[in-house]
C-alpha cells in the first residue's frame, strides 16, 4: 500500500516540477493522440484507486496528473460514477485475462483458476471491492461485458467446454464457486481471520474449492 502510495505522490510531483519549467500545461493535443487519454485516465485511476482508496479518486486532480486541461476527462467519462464503473470493468478485463492464462491445458485448470483468482483480489484489493460492489448492476450492459465474461468462462471451464462466448453451461455450480472464492477472499483482505490464530494456507483454500462435489446435472 505505501509503495503504491508513493508512486502516486511521485506521479504528482513530476506533474508540478514540469509544470515548473514550462510556460503552462502542454495542450492535450501535443501529450495525447486521439483515443489515448481515456486509456491513461484508466491507468491512472487504477494506482489512485489501490493508493488512497475511491473516495479520493477525483477527474480533474487526474486530468492534472495526465497534463490536460480539467475538462477533458469529462468527454470520455460523463461523471465519477461513470468513470468508476469503467475501473470496475478494467478490472474485470484483467482478471479474465488472469483467468485465461491460469486455466492453460490439461488436469487442474480449475484449481489454477482458484488460486489465480486469489492473487488478483490481494494484489487489487481496492479494485477487487470495487468490482463486487452493486455499482456494475446499476450501469448499461457495455459496462458489464468483461464481468460476464469472467463467469462464462469459469461456468464453461467446470462444464469442460473451451468456449469462452456462449452463455454458461454449468451456472450453478459457477455461481456456488463464487460464492465460495469470494467470501474466502474477502475473509483475507480485509482481515477477517482472528489474529490470534494461525494464518490458513489461503492459496491451498483457494485452489481446493474446485474439487468440492458439486452438482452433476
Amino acid at each position: 500500500m505505501e509503495e503504491r502510495r508513493l508512486s502516486v505522490c511521485l506521479k504528482i510531483m513530476k506533474y508540478y516540477s514540469r509544470g515548473n519549467e514550462m510556460s503552462g500545461i502542454k495542450s492535450e493535443k501535443n501529450s495525447y493522440h486521439h483515443g489515448n487519454l481515456r486509456a491513461k485516465l484508466i491507468e491512472l485511476g487504477l494506482e489512485v484507486l489501490e493508493a488512497e482508496g475511491a473516495e479520493a479518486l477525483s477527474l480533474r486532480e487526474l486530468a492534472k496528473m495526465a497534463g490536460v486541461s480539467k475538462t477533458a476527462p469529462y468527454r470520455h467519462f460523463k461523471n465519477k460514477e461513470i468513470f468508476l464503473a469503467s475501473l470496475a470493468d478494467e478490472g474485470f478485463r484483467l482478471l479474465y485475462a488472469d483467468l485465461l492464462q491460469a486455466r492453460g491445458n490439461g488436469p487442474g485448470s480449475v484449481e489454477r483458476m482458484g488460486r489465480s483468482y486469489m492473487a488478483f483480489a490481494v494484489k487489487h484489493p481496492a479494485l477487487y471491492r470495487l468490482m463486487n460492489s452493486s455499482l456494475l448492476n446499476r450501469m448499461p450492459d457495455p459496462f458489464k461485458v468483461w464481468a460476464r465474461k469472467t463467469l462464462v468462462l469459469l461456468s464453461n471451464t467446470l462444464a469442460g467446454v473451451r468456449d469462452d462466448e456462449n452463455p454458461p453451461l454449468n451456472l450453478h455450480d459457477a455461481t456456488a464457486i463464487w460464492a465460495y472464492i469470494h467470501g474466502l477472499v474477502l475473509i483475507r483482505i480485509d482481515g477477517l481471520y482472528p489474529q490470534d490464530l494461525n494464518q490458513p494456507d489461503w492459496e491451498q483454500l483457494a485452489g481446493t474449492v474446485f474439487v468440492l462435489p458439486l452438482k452433476t446435472s
